[in-house]
């Protein structure tokens, strides 16, 4: 009765051949796995579980250590752990458990191929959709993961409805929360390299304008980065059009004010994108990006800054750079 019930739920052909030739037992053990979350769940009252503690993070990864030895096929664990999350009495700690296995094995190149034939995408994207506290931010770093670079599972995504989804939790999510941070580098990792979708996300679905928010101040820093880098990739592909860029130089120069407070990472892609901007948005519209520009350029030099190394030196070369692009454009 267990081995068909799990059988039901594949979709791939090869997997539920494999799942239907092994002997139906776990792959890993899920009473220990779970051992950690007992003081939350002693059966006489109703779940006190919030968030993992340190302490319980070091006991389960300790517990994965020593189960993940004993793995042979990681597509099993994984459909196990998904079915954790399915189950009809699952908790929040066995739904966490679930997920930190599946992050384990998530690098793995045959499980990041199989996520949709085990149903994976879905059953993730329902639990972001359901499940809010520390659950739905977890689980939009799994999709991100899984998404990157990974085009057919891209592809299955939107078609679940992956973009609507991200798109209305970073919407419902509060300024600043994590909830809308994760929600949109989830959103960024279903569309980044996929010109059909990047295209909907920006002209259909009102993308652009969600970029422009997503660059003020209220944000997180590390919202803000993803934004700036996502409109590199865009505007270095040839997504991004002129007017659309236009749009965005003015959010994108108030960010240069305060920038010196950043770390490097953030300071050079910040500047990478004024140096994009400068290539491609209306003349009209660069007066305003150029005087930020020279005026970070100025404090990057009178601080004694290094031309070509050191932690400011890829940001210097960008800034100069977009102030030459500026410079040409008006000649």
């Amino acid at each position: 009765q267990v081995q068909a019930a799990h059988i039901r739920v594949l979709s791939g052909q090869q997997l539920r051949r494999r799942a239907a030739l092994l002997p139906w037992t776990m792959a890993l053990n899920w009473p220990g796995l779970l051992a950690w979350s007992t003081k939350y769940h002693d059966g006489t009252a109703p779940s006190q579980f919030k968030k993992m503690t340190d302490e319980d993070r070091e006991f389960l990864e300790k517990a994965m250590e020593e189960a993940f030895g004993q793995i042979e096929d990681p597509n099993k664990v994984v459909f196990e752990a998904l079915g954790q999350i399915r189950a009809e009495d699952r908790t929040d700690a066995s739904i966490c458990t679930a997920l930190e296995v599946i992050d384990r094995l998530c690098d793995d190149p045959d499980v990041a191929r199989n996520i949709e034939k085990l149903e994976g995408v879905q059953t993730l994207l329902d639990l972001s959709r359901s499940h809010g506290g520390s659950i739905r931010p977890r689980t939009l770093e799994l999709l991100a993961l899984l998404f990157s670079n990974n085009p057919n599972i891209q592809e299955a995504g939107v078609k679940r409805g992956g973009m609507q989804l991200f798109l209305q939790l970073t919407r419902e999510s509060p300024i600043g929360s994590d909830d809308r941070s994760k929600a949109f580098r989830a959103l960024v990792a279903l569309v980044r390299h996929l010109e059909a979708h990047e295209d909907a996300l920006l002209r259909s679905e009102g993308g652009l304008t969600l970029l422009v928010e997503l660059l003020s101040l209220e944000e997180e820093s590390r919202t803000r980065e993803k934004v700036v880098s996502f409109v590199v990739s865009l505007a270095s592909n040839g997504v991004l059009k002129e007017e659309e860029a236009g749009t965005l130089v003015p959010a994108v120069a108030s960010l240069l004010a305060g920038v010196a407070s950043e770390g490097v990472q953030y300071r050079e892609t910040l500047a990478g994108c004024c140096s994009e901007l400068a290539r491609l948005a209306p003349s009209s519209s660069l007066a305003s990006l150029g005087d930020v520009v020279q005026t970070r350029l100025a404090a990057l030099r009178s601080a004694g800054a290094p031309a070509a190394d050191g932690d400011e030196g890829a940001e210097l070369a960008s800034l100069q750079e977009c102030l030459d692009t500026i410079a040409q454009r008006k000649a």
